[in-house]
């Protein structure tokens, strides 16, 4: 089949990780092509791999008066735009990268004989109930499939027959040598996640704030990106500036993402992930996998990745003392990061295998 994936990352995303690792395990059996927003720095990275990009000019609702009159001319224009596309590139399967993008409802409604699937990569319980009623009424009318990320993102959309889950795709593998498991006095810890409110940094950072109140051996390193985002950018300032006010730039970094996920991981003693709402999470799934312990809220997708207490632990939101108290307990105990981690890596190989996505997409398609 042909597929489009209409995505609307600017920067590098897990939603648009997980799109190009489904579009590199299936392209064997299929063809795929990519939309992007205009503003995307992307378009570079896929073109390298081989796939076909185009651009729209897509605009997001927002809370400012110009985003609000934008968005619906901008809607319809794009409608159009990609309904050339489509035509011109023959697609079988029209695929939006999340629920928020009425595009794929646009074209079913002007007359669209392909299959449409759209994915739900946020919880909908994070987004303004308003606005998730409504999107989540056109995805499942104008879907011929709705597909969720994780149990717990399927039990927040209504009951239908043609909404399921399929867990996001991994394309792991491990290229490098296996994780260094000695012990040391240093203990390095990784938070990588981009700059976003709501990613968990600020609470991250409280906590390590605690947590190196009572170890001072423990370091913390930020590893992520702004997008481009002024919003994002005053984010990550305020957090260099609590760090500053500490006197703790010795103990606290911030870097660009690891040129090597894989390596990053596996030099971490520990991983962080306080996100406040994640529908699956690809930071627990490689920390998991890379063989590195690892701390997480329960926020919905690390809930399905973590054994608590077996194969890492899970935190309540918000619970800074829980957070540094958890932290502490890995840094302390050599054996427990190491126990934690290799169950994590013997877990995920076990429930997350590579085949497992491949087959039950292809079921997906071989029913259209």
């Amino acid at each position: 089949m042909r597929i489009l994936i209409v995505d609307s990352s600017i920067a590098f995303t897990g939603a648009f990780k997980c799109a190009v690792n489904e579009a590199e395990l299936l392209s064997p059996n299929h063809t795929f092509i990519f939309v992007l927003p205009a503003k995307s720095t992307l378009k570079p990275y896929l073109e390298e791999k081989g796939f076909t990009v185009y651009m729209l000019p897509m605009v997001e609702i927002s809370k400012s008066v110009k985003g609000l009159l934008l968005y619906l001319p901008m809607l319809f224009r794009n409608a159009m735009a990609l309904k050339k596309i489509v035509k011109k590139e023959k697609i079988d399967v029209l695929q939006m990268n999340d629920f928020y993008n009425l595009l794929g409802m646009m074209l079913k409604r002007n007359g669209f004989k392909g299959k449409l699937i759209t994915y739900v990569r946020f919880l909908p319980s994070s987004r303004p109930a308003p606005l998730r009623n409504l999107w989540t009424s056109y995805a499942q009318k104008y879907s011929d499939k709705v597909i969720t990320v994780s149990k717990v993102a399927m039990d927040q959309l209504p009951a239908h027959p043609d909404t399921m889950f399929i867990y996001d795709p991994v394309k792991l593998e491990e290229k490098l040598p296996p994780k260094d498991y000695t012990d040391k006095k240093i203990i390095d810890i990784l938070f990588q996640g981009n700059y976003i409110r709501g990613k968990g940094q600020d609470a991250g950072l409280e906590a390590f704030i605690i947590a190196h109140g009572q170890n001072p051996n423990l370091r913390l390193r930020f590893a992520g990106g702004d997008m481009g985002l002024e919003k994002n950018r005053e984010f990550k300032q305020q957090l260099q500036d609590r760090v500053a006010s500490l006197n703790l730039q010795d103990v606290v970094t911030f870097t660009a993402f690891c040129s090597s996920v894989e390596a990053g991981i596996k030099e971490a003693d520990i991983v962080l992930n306080f996100s406040e709402s994640e529908s699956f999470s690809m930071t627990c799934l490689e920390a998991s996998f890379y063989g590195t312990a690892l701390v997480a809220t329960r926020c919905g997708g690390p809930e399905e990745i973590i054994i608590d207490n077996e194969t890492g632990f899970l935190v309540p939101l918000g619970d800074y003392n829980a957070m540094a108290e958890a932290i502490l307990k890995l840094a302390n105990d050599f054996e427990l990061r190491k126990s934690f981690a290799m169950a994590a890596k013997e877990r995920v190989n076990k429930e997350f295998p590579t085949h497992k996505f491949v087959t039950e997409f292809e079921q997906v398609l071989s029913e259209f």
